[in-house]
């Protein structure tokens, strides 16, 4: 278990969120009792409209009590508590504001406010939390006793994350800033709509970032299955596809209490997956990783010398030591930094009957790579510390 200390930083905040809850609970009990008139006076607060000033105070509480305590819970790296989501724990504290809202309303209009205030809240939080709880259950699908074949183990993975539905949504977005620029310049040609200046510059700004983004919606479209890094940009779709026919995905079972709360890590015989993202064990040789704010990167070196990264939740003990060691094959140190291209010049000399690194590839993933592993830990192993070497034989003497 990782030792959590608090800093004089999270105690303020935390202290914060405190004094915030405490002016939530003295507004709440001047709206229901009535007392203190001054604050039953409607002011505006902004875009959420004319509401009473106990109203407007409380949101104003709600409001420090979420940012100080969320911030508090991301010093302490309470993982089990944030699930990996920010926005959802965010969203589900936001949720007393539109129970102040429900209380000033049903203070005011009785039970026809309330019932649609009360949809309105709802709606925020099955927006909050439905999409984890989706991908949690999608990753299980992953677990089912009748074998699928590499295609539907795919588009399970792919829904994970939602990538089918996030490409739509991309291709959309673009999509209607075309249909809003040819029906703008043919409504503005046939008479309908003025020859204004500030509307055609809107169109002609609309067209710029159209065709800025062109390139980036393209790629992001186009590529295959975004959950196999790296490899989506090499192979084709029917390759990856085969190369997960016959793979068997299963749970990893932790014995650290710590590591319990990461239920999205599956291995099979020849990958591995990591919160939704794919590794190939076969091609990994080592991995770094990159500590943020609200997770840890992964990087993992493969043979070719390209990189696959991805962004998970993963501490620092024995099982996440396990978890890596499980994904390269190696325990050992190797003396890989800046060798990217020397990588991918011994990857090509394995294979001088493939022209090109898809073909390279290919081969290699459908083919024993237990050999090769072995001349690449030998080539990049650092050399024995000679040091070490003579005091063990100090010690033997």
């Amino acid at each position: 278990m990782e030792k959590r200390k608090l800093s004089a930083k999270t105690v303020l905040k935390l202290i914060g969120a405190l004094f915030a809850l405490a002016y939530l609970g003295f507004y709440l009990y001047v709206g229901i009792t009535g007392k203190f008139s001054s604050m039953h006076e409607a002011e505006h607060i902004l875009r959420f409209g004319d509401h009473k000033k106990w109203v407007a105070c409380g949101m104003a509480a709600v409001m420090i009590f979420s940012l100080c305590f969320s911030s508090a819970l991301n010093d302490l790296n309470l993982k089990r508590i944030r699930k990996g989501s920010f926005l959802s724990l965010f969203l589900t504290m936001i949720l007393p504001i539109i129970l102040l809202l429900l209380l000033e309303v049903y203070l005011d209009n009785g039970w026809l406010g309330i019932a649609l205030c009360a949809g309105i809240a709802a709606f925020l939080c099955a927006a909050a939390w439905i999409p984890l709880l989706l991908s949690q259950w999608i990753s299980r699908q992953l677990l089912r006793e009748e074998p699928m074949s590499g295609k539907q183990q795919l588009r399970v993975i792919e829904w994970i994350h939602f990538y089918p539905l996030k490409k739509l949504l991309i291709f959309g977005l673009w999509s209607f800033g075309i249909v809003l620029i040819l029906r703008g310049a043919w409504r503005m040609t046939i008479g309908k709509i003025e020859m204004d200046g500030g509307f055609i510059l809107f169109l002609l700004g609309m067209a710029i970032l159209d065709v800025a983004l062109f390139k980036r919606m393209k790629r992001y479209v186009s590529t295959p299955y975004h959950s196999i890094p790296v490899l989506n940009q090499i192979l084709s779709k029917n390759q990856l596809e085969q190369l997960l026919d016959g793979e068997h995905f299963e749970p990893i079972s932790f014995e650290e209490a710590s590591m319990k709360q990461y239920p999205d890590i599956y291995r099979s015989q020849n990958w591995m997956l990591i919160n939704g993202i794919l590794f190939s064990k076969k091609l990994a040789l080592c991995v770094t990783r990159e500590h943020q704010r609200n997770a840890t990167q992964l990087n993992v070196l493969y043979l070719n010398g390209m990189t696959a990264k991805a962004k998970v939740d993963l501490n620092n003990g024995e099982s996440s030591a396990f978890v890596l060691k499980e994904l390269t094959g190696y325990e050992g140190a190797l003396k890989l930094h800046g060798k990217e291209e020397q990588l991918a010049q011994k990857f090509a000399s394995f294979f001088p009957e493939q022209a090109s690194n898809q073909e390279r590839i290919a081969v290699f993933l459908s083919q024993d790579a237990t050999q090769i592993r072995q001349d690449y830990i030998q080539t990049f192993s650092p050399p024995p510390d000679t040091r070490k070497e003579k005091r063990s034989r100090r010690e033997r003497r």
